[in-house]
């Protein structure tokens, strides 16, 4: 599993887009509105992704607009290409489409059906970091009988950075069950550490006790904490972060091979 992991890190490690720091070109906003416009009411799947995926970092109202099309695409490689452009576009309209998307799917689960798919929108949502998506990530986690579902919803509230997170996580290790919570207590624990910069282990008693004796006075940090580095590689293959990976010296570089290879 460390082996796998290691090598889907170096292998996936996709950039957060940045904010954009000034509003876009207008002449770029009007040529991509008019691309994804055309790719929608003229073009396939390859011309609507393409589309979707050039102009995705054009972060304005308009685009985000066009992009937003995709959401309800019959195909799902257009709707994961349009998943993955809201995810980066730090704009209260690309969040809100996708937590929209997210709270319709409770009722109607056409995209709970697709796995993969599924846990794209989670995470996607969640990448925004907005406190409003916290109730509708916990709602009924459960529910769902594929364990990587529970498990993604769980990452994604340790990735908003509120303390209203962490109360939905103990919250949910009291109200849930033992034998629901662990299973999933790895991660509930991963989650947590990254939150308060505490450790409790796998106990979710001893959470809750940590909890209780905290959480007059609790902030979360500004900043995440560095995790364990097993754990931190798993947190980071996750979410696609960046890392910097100093490949190892050949033996004979190093000057430790005793017969020089």
């Amino acid at each position: 599993m460390l082996h796998f992991l290691l090598t889907a890190l170096l292998t996936f490690a996709p950039a957060a887009q940045a904010p954009q720091a000034t509003p876009p070109d207008p002449a770029a906003v009007k040529a991509a509105v008019a691309e994804l416009t055309a790719a929608f009411a003229k073009g396939k799947s390859p011309e609507r992704i393409e589309a979707i995926s050039k102009n995705s970092k054009l972060v304005d109202a308009a685009v985000i607009k066009c992009i937003v099309k995709g959401l309800s695409d019959d195909d799902v490689k257009v709707q994961g290409a349009a998943i993955d452009a809201l995810r980066y576009m730090k704009h209260p309209d690309a969040f809100d489409a996708l937590h929209d998307l997210l709270k319709r799917d409770k009722t109607e689960k056409k995209i709970e059906k697709d796995v993969d798919l599924y846990t794209k929108l989670i995470k996607a949502v969640a990448q925004h970091g907005n406190k409003a998506a916290i109730a509708t990530l916990s709602d009924n986690l459960f529910g769902n009988t594929e364990f990587k579902i529970a498990e993604a919803r769980v990452l994604a509230l340790g990735n908003i950075r509120a303390k209203e997170s962490v109360e939905e996580l103990i919250a949910l290790m009291r109200t849930a069950g033992r034998e629901k919570v662990q299973p999933y207590m790895a991660t509930f624990r991963m989650s947590l550490m990254v939150l308060t910069g505490a450790d409790q282990g796998a106990s979710q008693d001893t959470w809750m006790a940590w909890w209780n004796d905290h959480k007059n006075d609790f902030k979360v940090p500004a900043t995440a904490p560095q995790l364990p580095k097993e754990m931190q590689m798993r947190w980071d293959y996750f979410w696609g972060n960046q890392i910097t990976h100093e490949r190892n010296k050949k033996r004979g570089d190093r000057g430790d091979d005793p017969e020089g290879k």
